[in-house]
């Protein structure tokens, strides 16, 4: 009889001892156990809320793990990190979370959208900054990180409008003249708790503030003015507490353009608290405007601008700013998150 030649020993059968029972012989293999599946992608700053955010490592996975099985969690090491692991590690997952303050936000989204055609995972933000003006759009702000993860758990996805300026992308706002020095200046006192940092940074620039001489364009629509604060916003807040353009909606299609012009004590002592509650809009030394296309031209050299409190200064006297509507897909918390 002609044997059977088997190229490898994977191709030929495997015969049960004689004697055993092949349905509990010990020589037949388990099923491998099934692999599991990761679906959320946790990026946490560890240096955020002047290092709060680290303490909060292990409570953050296991709230992520009760609402969304398995996580994979990884620190940020410094600056841009975030945006390489949202660009780059964030392939399969559904949601990426980021745990941090509103830089760490930019840096999350920044590298979302930069994943080029591939699939973008929905944004989900736990807030240990100091300011956490995004998070006051998906009603996590002010609320604890294992809190903010069940409220975004059952909440929904919406898309978010994002701007886009020197070819960087902003979620919620970009500010020029006094706007860009306050972030500049806030970065000394961010070991200051909550918001009264940025207000110490706002008076010290509104004591050494100067006007730029700039002209704006917004939708065609054009002028020139001295300017002290230009602000342009997808959402209503900016530094914490200053409503510039508190009529900003994330998903409206629109961004919001504030104008502030030359000040002086006056408007100083009586007018400028206003924009923490957003009731300035009326004032004659303001301008409001909305539109999907803004442009800024210094006559005064090269301009400096904050992207979402990040600073920015290219060496140049033109800033076009543009919306990309819809571009972000984002966690937004259910009523207990708004509630909170």
């Amino acid at each position: 009889m002609v044997r059977p030649v088997f190229k490898t020993a994977m191709e030929a059968p495997q015969a049960a001892p004689v004697g055993s029972i092949p349905t509990r012989s010990r020589h037949l293999t388990s099923p491998p156990a099934p692999r599991r599946t990761l679906s959320t992608l946790v990026i946490l700053n560890p240096a955020a809320g002047h290092g709060r955010s680290a303490r909060f490592r292990e409570e953050v996975r296991r709230a992520a793990e009760a609402q969304w099985g398995a996580v994979e969690l990884v620190l940020t090491g410094g600056p841009g990190h975030a945006t390489a692991l949202a660009r780059d590690a964030a392939d399969g997952f559904l949601r990426v979370i980021a745990v941090g303050g509103d830089g760490t936000v930019h840096e999350v989204a920044n590298g979302l959208l930069a994943r080029g055609g591939r699939a973008i995972p929905t944004l989900g933000v736990v807030p240990v900054g100091t300011g956490n003006d995004f998070a006051k759009m998906t009603y996590t702000a002010r609320v604890a990180p294992q809190a903010a993860i069940a409220a975004l758990a059952a909440g929904t996805t919406r898309r978010f409008d994002v701007g886009l300026a020197w070819g960087e992308y902003f979620v919620n706002s970009l500010g020029v003249g006094l706007d860009a020095d306050v972030a500049r200046r806030v970065n000394e006192y961010k070991h200051w708790p909550g918001s009264f940092g940025y207000i110490v940074a706002a008076l010290q620039a509104i004591v050494h503030r100067r006007a730029l001489r700039l002209r704006i364009e917004v939708d065609g629509d054009s002028w020139g003015a001295p300017t002290t604060v230009l602000e342009v916003g997808v959402g209503p807040c900016a530094g914490g507490v200053f409503y510039l353009v508190p009529d900003a909606r994330p998903d409206d299609g629109l961004l919001d353009v504030c104008v502030i012009g030359e000040i002086g004590a006056g408007f100083l002592l009586s007018k400028a608290y206003r924009v923490l509650g957003g009731t300035h809009t009326a004032l004659k030394e303001v301008r409001m405007a909305r539109g999907s296309r803004v442009r800024i031209t210094s006559e005064a050299g090269p301009l400096t601008a904050h992207l979402d409190g990040e600073l920015r200064a290219p060496d140049s006297d033109v800033l076009e700013v543009s919306l990309v509507p819809g571009a972000l897909p984002v966690l937004v918390a259910d009523g207990a998150g708004k509630a909170a």
